[in-house]
């Protein structure tokens, strides 16, 4: 496995669930909490929907809803995100 490390590489996360999550793995497979994630990120591939409805954008590698000049607070996407979560749970 490769890891490149450097004085200045530095994610952070602001998830409860990604670091109670890694912090599970990194005990159950001796592995670095850096290293579950590598590893998780590696191996995600985003589902890909057929059945997209025509107001939805592509933005990368996933699909957006445009906003339509409506702003959705950073509170509100990690709630939906973490819902999101728990049903896949």
């Amino acid at each position: 496995m490769f890891m490149s490390r450097s004085a200045d590489t530095q994610l952070n996360v602001r998830s409860r669930f990604a670091r109670d999550r890694a912090s599970l793995l990194s005990k159950q497979t001796g592995m670095s909490a850096t290293q579950v994630v590598e590893e998780a990120l590696r191996s995600y591939v985003p589902q890909v929907h057929r059945d997209v409805p025509t107001k939805l954008v592509r933005k990368g590698t996933i699909l957006v809803r445009p906003t339509d000049g409506k702003r959705i607070s950073l509170v509100q996407a990690n709630a939906v995100l973490e819902e999101d979560r728990d049903e896949r749970l």
